[in-house]
């Protein structure tokens, strides 16, 4: 008996791409509580990959050792990340929050392995940099 092993891979392709799509977590995240973090240092970063450095990102550190960033883009704050060294390797101690839609609602949670990007609302016209501070174009 001979198979077709088409179809096979495409629903294993299609399956692998719908477990892609749910590693995000929606909901209400709370921002974390900067209490015992000092800030540690502050740089500009690419937060959409067009190579254009439009995200500040402040990285704040506790004696612990557990890191935070920041990213600020157009004055709108839009992502939290937390890393906790010897903790549990999960989404539960080691995230990254984001504002989908610039509401001011941190909705989505992402594991710090997963790939996540500057919301469509701050996107910029390619070419065009906004410097920090510059309010938004609407």
């Amino acid at each position: 008996m001979r198979f077709n092993l088409i179809p096979l891979l495409a629903l294993l392709s299609a399956g692998l791409l719908l477990q892609e799509a749910v590693a995000v977590e929606t909901s209400y995240f709370a921002a974390p509580d900067l209490a015992g973090y000092a800030l540690h240092r502050e740089n500009e970063g690419d937060g959409d990959g067009d190579g254009v450095e439009e995200t500040h990102i402040r990285h704040y550190m506790n004696p612990a050792g557990s890191t935070l960033f920041s990213m600020t883009t157009a004055d709108r704050l839009w992502a939290w990340s937390l890393n906790t060294p010897g903790a549990d390797a999960g989404i539960d101690s080691n995230y990254v929050i984001r504002d989908s839609n610039c509401d001011g609602v941190f909705d989505e949670r992402y594991g710090l392995d997963e790939d996540f990007h500057i919301p469509d609302c701050l996107q910029q016209k390619p070419g065009i940099l906004r410097p920090p501070g510059t309010p938004p174009v609407h």
